[in-house]
């Protein structure tokens, strides 16, 4: 009796080390195909639609807030991308929360002096089911980014994004 050699030759040269690779790589394939199936591949399917996204420029000075205007081009300061067209700005006392060391309560305090900007603006986007692109450039809620609006740069904060319908305003 012979001992199977454990490359033992089943089919001409096809060894069974290669049937077991072959195998694996198939269940491989199948696995990330049931994946991407149930989750999707991130990507989507692209459409460039019309958003309203506002920022929240914080602790500025009334004449900083007051310079940016309805209609000015806004472009990001760093990658130098395209950023929109300033729909509107509202300009509010800044506060925020403190603490009553002694109650532990906690309240708005508002700082006079310094002000917030809530500036809305429009651009075409691209928008997926998974993500919103600006030049190429992802946004999110939350992020932040320095914008240039007239002769200022500004530090900002993305605080709401609404995706219109084919053919909304702009």
């Amino acid at each position: 009796m012979k001992i199977i050699d454990k490359n033992m030759k089943l089919f001409g040269k096809v060894s069974l080390l290669d049937i077991l690779i072959i195998l694996i790589v198939i269940a491989g394939i199948v696995v990330a195909a049931m994946y991407f199936a149930k989750h999707g591949t991130g990507i989507g399917s692209v459409d460039t639609r019309p958003i309203t996204y506002e920022v929240m420029i914080k602790k500025v000075d009334y004449e900083m807030a007051e310079a940016i205007k309805v209609g000015q081009h806004v472009n990001d300061r760093v990658k130098g991308y395209k950023r929109g067209v300033v729909k509107s700005v509202e300009i509010v006392l800044h506060s925020e929360k403190a603490t009553d060391l002694t109650t532990g309560a906690q309240a708005l305090k508002e700082y006079p002096g310094l002000y917030d900007a809530v500036v809305k603006i429009n651009i075409n986007a691209e928008v997926t089911d998974r993500y919103i692109n600006i030049s190429g450039n992802r946004m999110d809620i939350g992020k932040e980014a320095y914008l240039q609006i007239g002769s200022n740069v500004y530090k900002s904060w993305v605080s709401a994004i609404e995706i219109h319908e084919e053919g909304g305003s702009q």
